[in-house]
């Protein structure tokens, strides 16, 4: 035990527990708690296990700092901490601000301890995405078996506006899912695998099968994001080898796919028939008891918080007070009150114009930084989570921010060590 300890390196345990968070996000919250926290460890600390005290103070910190301090990307993620932060100044709710602040930890101390971590080469960076393919593909054959199981009943309840079972939030797990398909086909696209070439018959097997499953699941928000993911592959494909044709014949099967799915999978039916009746509903002035209907008076009531406040917002401690004012003001008939089911609307009502600005510049900031919007995936994953923004609090919760800040934080790792590197 005692030389096992003593070989392991730090960028080894730092692979592990980025390992360990891609399961975290999918069956464990406190586990993705602790992940993070072995981060902030691992960037604070070493050891020296033949010394008289082991645990000694990272003496690479200040390079790290250094790092941080120079690769603009990762301090600027720390804005979307401070504009909550910001808003204690006006904010009267000192409880729920206090959970929002909690919340958006991640931004302030992640970026600090990917910057000081060890950067990671090419090739294990292409390991920790090739692990998440491996993960993911297994949890949905998990997940698919158990709807097999229980086919009819489950089918049925998606007639009435449920979801598949989930190991996780259904709309957090398809984005996951959807991400999970790009990264398969960026890893197959590269040529990678651990020992043996073959191993991309395994990988293009979880590919088709996560496609193939992501229509079965029929979330609205992970399909809209793989196939404008999908899209812009085939336009990136377009540039790099001028090869018009595949790449058309693959947008004009992908424009099918939803056709057949549609007469093909009774869960896609189920789903497509459902919006169309929610809708239906919410133009005859019939739907708020409807989840459509639900997410576009929450809309609404976030633009007239918004409006109403419009240059620093309501204070994002007194978003959650002044959502249940509106709700009981202009929409006494709605038993449940949400949050704005939009990202950007959700900013607006609470940091105003000013707030939303900053925020703006946060989120695409990372991706135009010493051009990394020259990798594909990054861009992707820009793509998923923006279009959830359009239909979700994505990073109101622990799993989206976890899912965007750490997938996010293991590139940026990688390209500023590139950086350096040249």
């Amino acid at each position: 035990m005692n030389t096992f300890l003593r070989n392991i390196t730090k960028k080894q345990l730092t692979i592990f527990f980025c390992m360990t968070l891609i399961v975290s996000l999918i069956y464990s919250k406190f586990v993705l708690s602790v992940s993070m926290i072995a981060f902030i460890v691992l960037s604070l600390f070493n050891w020296e296990w033949d010394a008289g005290f082991p645990i000694k103070f990272n003496d690479r910190f200040e390079e790290g700092w250094k790092r941080f301090s120079k690769y603009k990307a990762f301090p600027v993620l720390t804005i979307f901490f401070f504009l909550v932060l910001i808003s204690i100044l006006y904010s009267e709710d000192a409880g729920y601000l206090l959970e929002r602040l909690r919340l958006k930890l991640p931004f302030l101390i992640l970026p600090v301890c990917f910057a000081v971590l060890p950067a990671f080469s090419k090739r294990e960076y292409f390991a920790i995405l090739y692990f998440l393919v491996i993960v993911v593909g297994f949890s949905c054959v998990i997940t698919g078996f158990q709807y097999w199981a229980d086919f009819d009943n489950i089918t049925g309840n998606m007639r009435r506006g449920h979801a598949i079972p989930t190991p996780m939030n259904h709309i957090r797990y398809s984005l996951m899912i959807a991400f999970t398909i790009i990264t398969g086909i960026w890893l197959l696209r590269n040529e990678y695998y651990l020992k043996f070439k073959s191993e991309k018959y395994l990988l293009e097997a979880f590919v088709v099968f996560l496609f193939l499953f992501m229509h079965v699941l029929s979330v609205r928000s992970g399909l809209l994001a793989l196939y404008l993911s999908l899209m812009f592959f085939a336009a990136h494909y377009i540039y790099q080898t001028k090869n018009y044709i595949p790449a058309l014949v693959g947008i004009g099967v992908l424009a099918l796919i939803p056709l057949i799915a549609y007469q093909t999978i009774p869960s896609f039916k189920n789903k497509v028939d459902y919006t169309m009746y929610d809708m239906k509903m919410h133009r005859q002035g019939t739907g708020e008891h409807y989840s459509d209907s639900e997410r576009l008076i929450s809309l609404k009531v976030g633009m007239a918080i918004g409006n109403e406040h419009k240059v620093i917002g309501v204070g994002a401690g007194d978003l959650k007070k002044e959502v249940r004012k509106v709700y009981e003001t202009d929409y006494p008939m709605v038993s449940k009150t949400k949050m704005p089911h939009n990202q950007f609307v959700s900013v607006y009502a609470g940091s105003g114009i000013i707030g939303l600005s900053f925020f703006v510049v946060a989120f695409f900031f990372p991706l135009c930084y010493k051009q990394n919007y020259k990798d594909p995936l990054l861009v992707v994953l820009h793509l998923i989570v923006l279009s959830s923004f359009m239909m979700e609090n994505t990073i109101e919760n622990a799993i989206g921010i976890a899912f965007y800040i750490f997938f996010l934080l293991i590139s940026l790792n990688y390209h500023s060590n590139r950086m350096e590197a040249n």
